[in-house]
């Protein structure tokens, strides 16, 4: 599983079961921003959008296990063909932004399917921080 991105400008993704919490938010437009950033504009909800990054640049040791019934109801069968990102909660006044490292998004390459996973048992944060620069 690749936790790299090549998104050069925009593209849309299709969560079937929406994401956690947003059951209907299940069509995207994942566009890349500056700085590691991605905008992730929900086109199914008005105004409704979700910062996402791609682990590496900021958790290079992150390297998540997806089960292989979600690997294939995706259509992945090789790591080349899924992206991961992680949702960014950009904090508050007294906490800084974090990223949910136990429920990622993961992407197919070809078919621009995707589905955030809960990694149960692999010990992994809801809320990592992020470095601030």
């Amino acid at each position: 599983m690749t936790t790299t991105t090549d998104v050069n400008t925009s593209v849309d993704i299709t969560l079937d079961a929406g994401l956690v919490g947003f059951p209907l938010a299940q069509h995207f437009r994942l566009s890349e921003a500056e700085g590691g950033l991605y905008e992730m504009e929900c086109l199914d909800i008005p105004d409704m959008a979700f910062v996402v990054i791609a682990p590496n640049p900021f958790f290079p040791d992150y390297s998540p296990v997806i089960d292989p019934s979600t690997a294939a109801r995706l259509g992945i069968d090789s790591p080349e063909k899924a992206l991961v990102f992680l949702v960014v909660n950009l904090g508050t006044e007294n906490e800084g932004p974090a990223a949910n490292l136990m429920a990622p998004l993961i992407v197919n390459t070809k078919t621009r399917k995707a589905m955030q996973v809960v990694l149960d048992g692999q010990n992994l944060p809801l809320r990592a921080s992020l470095p601030v620069s």
